[in-house]
């Protein structure tokens, strides 16, 4: 690959972005010191425009390639989605659970106070557990925006669940039945399917058939598959191509069960060919790694290649930017099935962007 690509790659203390054509990796700047961010999406018709949600300080936007940042949200912002059927259109997630809206890019927003309207009884599972209280919000983890209908958003809540709309963000319903715990990461539909989604948390990877109405574990070769506390699942994608492979990051637990008994993540990166039925690993790496993979991305413009931003998780209780940990950045050229190191001697990853330059 010749092409010029741009790389958001971020940590616990910044964000530093880089543009690279071939082997040549050029560094053009450091940002956010201090700071942890949770979240980095991009416009990809737009390439130079990417969102950075940083935990208890804001969401920012940057047009000029990484270049300069400009705050256009207050707050705990902890994820950004650009609509597939509209790139002006942007939703962003905050803690305490809240959900905003932009119509023009980013430049301006609104809340959509229906999801605050939702029942005390589906609200009051939006919690954390009780070593976070007062420390760490529950929030929204991811929105999900159905390419086949603009109108359809799902959430998944940190902790709290997945809530759904069918009115662009009006009025909100539960979609949690048959999941025990509700910490949850990454949904996703499968395409082609209005009615099959899947979905990540910290205990187990979920599948449902009916929109979330009911939800079944489908862990099958999974390392710790249908384990009470160990089945970690964080994000994940859909890779095209015959068949359609699904390429999921996990690890043994979370980071509260990793430092309760002095542990490595011991991560992994699986694979699957028939719809989350079954599960393997891939090809050249350890099933058991001391990092956990913490982000998945697409290439901007070639299929069968992604992206791996791997970490031990080090981001300090309470987000202490001292502690950095040790990562690396990965890349498949195959769909997820090898991997080849393409940045070493980074701090812990955290979450990434690659986008077109």
């Amino acid at each position: 690959m010749s092409e010029a690509l741009k790389y958001y790659v971020a940590f616990n203390n910044g964000l530093k972005v880089m543009r690279a054509r071939g082997t040549s990796m050029t560094e053009i700047g450091e940002f956010f010191p201090g700071k942890t961010l949770e979240h980095l999406m991009g416009c990809r018709h737009k390439p130079q425009v990417v969102f950075a949600a940083v935990a208890f300080d804001g969401g920012y936007r940057t047009e000029d390639g990484g270049k300069s940042w400009r705050k256009v949200l207050d707050g705990d912002v902890r994820t950004f989605t650009v609509d597939p059927h509209d790139e002006r259109v942007i939703y962003a997630g905050k803690g305490p659970i809240g959900l905003l809206r932009s119509e023009d890019n980013g430049l301006s927003w609104e809340p959509l106070d229906g999801l605050l309207r939702m029942p005390d009884a589906v609200k009051s599972k939006w919690s954390v557990p009780a070593a976070y209280h007062g420390k760490i919000p529950p929030h929204v983890r991811h929105i999900f925006v159905h390419p086949d209908d603009a109108r359809l958003i799902y959430l998944t809540l940190e902790h709290g669940g997945i809530v759904f709309s069918r009115d662009r963000g009006e009025t909100w319903q539960d979609a949690s039945a048959g999941i025990a715990y509700l910490d949850m990461h990454m949904l996703r539909n499968h395409p082609g399917y209005k009615e099959r989604y899947f979905v990540s948390s910290a205990r187990g990877f979920y599948r449902s058939d009916d929109g979330g109405g009911e939800w079944r574990r489908a862990e099958q070769g999974m390392p710790w598959a249908y384990t009470e506390r160990y089945s970690y699942s964080h994000e994940w994608l859909f890779c095209a191509g015959e068949p359609l492979r699904m390429v999921l990051g996990g690890a043994k637990g979370s980071p509260g069960v990793w430092r309760r008994e002095n542990t490595t993540p011991l991560g992994h990166v699986l694979l699957s060919d028939d719809d989350g039925e079954s599960w393997r690993p891939a090809a050249n790496l350890p099933e058991d790694m001391p990092w956990a993979p913490w982000v998945l991305l697409h290439h901007p413009t070639d299929p069968n290649t992604i992206f791996a931003g791997m970490g031990d998780g080090a981001r300090g209780f309470g987000f202490d930017p001292t502690q950095r940990g040790e990562g690396g950045f990965y890349l498949s050229e195959d769909r997820g099935e090898t991997w080849q190191c393409i940045m070493s001697g980074l701090p812990s990853v955290l979450t990434a962007w690659v986008a077109a330059d």
